[in-house]
């Protein structure tokens, strides 16, 4: 249980975790998000991106709803029974429940770790309409579930599914959930349509592999961690948001949002901290950064 606690965020968050179940954090409020997406208002000729919270995005692009690393639930972790999930708790609540989302056409997971994939979350968007893709030997894990498809994708591989183009990319981070199952792999992502390029960087520290893997696609909107960077060991695996903001820069992306904040305490920098030194580090072209809050909605300009 502490290991796969461990890959939320280290032994860090295995503290909080025990902290809480104690009864040490008792009381804390769930903050409500101040925006709240209306996905059934988004129109089918453009690229709507919302924030749901940490890593979860739900995007219309041109008319492809997809969902990307869902966790909209109070809480991540284990789910010994069922839903019943041990693990840290959210600070802001999803921008969105699972049933507030609506139907997905596609459903993106970039990797095993519990904030990302969620396993009561994904339960609720099973589907005969739904195509699934997840990292290399994380398939085992869905076993149970039902949906139209469920694609493995490695660093390199390239799909279309529900009329987008969907590329593993490699990063810099490992997607074990738990520590002896080695061969579980982690994706970044480039999502392509109309001409379109969204690069998803999902978990990742510093590396030019992704410049490299995106040398000659233009990229329109850059999707980047910026938090679980401290202590300094982290930042292996979790870019700073300097770092996040210099990869993006890097790639030449048109707008930049950063996420990977905010909604869970899996680190020892305070919560607020990444989107403040990312501002720091955007200073002089803030009007590139498209989402800076949970909930926000966001049209990509024509």
């Amino acid at each position: 249980m502490l290991g796969t606690l461990g890959l939320t965020g280290g032994y860090f968050a295995i503290n909080n975790v025990l902290g809480e179940q104690s009864g040490e954090k008792s009381g804390q409020k769930l903050i409500k998000p101040n925006y709240i997406p209306a996905p059934s208002k988004w129109l089918n000729d453009e690229v709507t991106v919302a924030w749901l919270g940490h890593a979860s995005f739900l995007i219309n692009f041109f008319g492809t709803r997809i969902l990307i690393d869902p966790a909209l639930n109070s809480n991540i972790g284990i789910t010994p029974l069922g839903d019943l999930t041990i693990g840290p708790s959210r600070y802001i609540a999803s921008a969105l429940s699972s049933d507030e989302v609506g139907a997905i056409d596609l459903l993106l997971v970039s990797h095993a770790h519990t904030d990302h994939f969620d396993y009561p979350t994904l339960r609720k968007f099973q589907s005969p309409n739904t195509s699934v893709v997840t990292a290399k030997n994380t398939s085992p894990l869905w076993k149970g579930m039902k949906f139209k498809s469920i694609e493995e994708m490695h660093w390199q591989d390239s799909k279309s599914l529900a009329g987008v183009t969907v590329k593993a990319i490699e990063g810099k981070h490992w997607g074990a959930r738990i520590p002896w199952k080695k061969g579980m792999e982690a994706n970044s992502l480039l999502l392509s349509k109309n001409g379109i390029n969204i690069f998803f960087g999902a978990d990742t520290g510093y590396t030019e592999l992704i410049q490299q893997q995106l040398s000659g696609v233009p990229i329109d909107i850059a999707i980047m961690g910026i938090g679980a960077y401290s202590p300094k060991s982290f930042e292996a695996k979790h870019a700073t948001p300097e770092q996040a903001w210099k990869m993006a820069e890097e790639m030449s992306a048109k707008w930049i949002i950063p996420m990977h904040w905010g909604a869970f305490n899996l680190s020892r920098e305070p919560m607020d901290e990444p989107i403040t030194r990312f501002r720091q580090a955007a200073s002089g072209q803030i009007e590139k950064v498209a989402i800076q809050e949970t909930g926000v909605t966001w049209i990509l300009p024509r």
